[in-house]
C-alpha cells in the first residue's frame, strides 16, 4: 500500500463525511463532502513540514502517524471547523471547493 492508498476518516454523520490522507508527495489533504446542503465538496492540505505542527497539536510525537491521530480526534476536529482547527495551529492550508 501507498501512501496516497490509505485514507481515514474523520467523520461521518448528519451528511457530512471528512476524510483525511496523505499524498505521495507527503502533503496532507483534508477531503469533505456535505450533502446537506446539495453537495458540497471542499478540500485542505497541509504541506509535509507543517504536518509536525498537527501531530503535536493532537497529543503526537516524532514519528505518530498524523492519519491515526486524526481518526481518533476527528469528531472534535470537525465540530471546530477544520480550517479554523488548521489556522489555530499556525498552518495556512491550501483550500479549494466546488457544488
Amino acid at each position: 500500500m501507498t501512501a496516497n492508498d490509505r485514507r481515514v476518516s474523520l467523520y461521518a454523520a448528519n451528511r457530512l463525511y471528512v476524510n483525511a490522507r496523505l499524498d505521495a508527495d507527503g502533503r496532507l489533504h483534508i477531503e469533505g463532502q456535505d450533502l446537506s446542503r446539495g453537495e458540497y465538496e471542499y478540500m485542505l492540505s497541509v504541506k509535509p513540514d507543517e504536518i509536525p505542527l498537527v501531530v503535536t497539536a493532537l497529543g503526537g510525537a516524532d514519528g505518530d502517524d498524523v492519519l491515526d491521530l486524526l481518526a481518533a480526534n476527528g469528531t472534535e476536529i470537525v465540530h471546530f471547523g477544520e480550517m479554523r482547527w488548521l489556522k489555530s495551529l499556525g498552518v495556512e492550508p491550501g483550500f479549494s471547493s466546488y457544488r
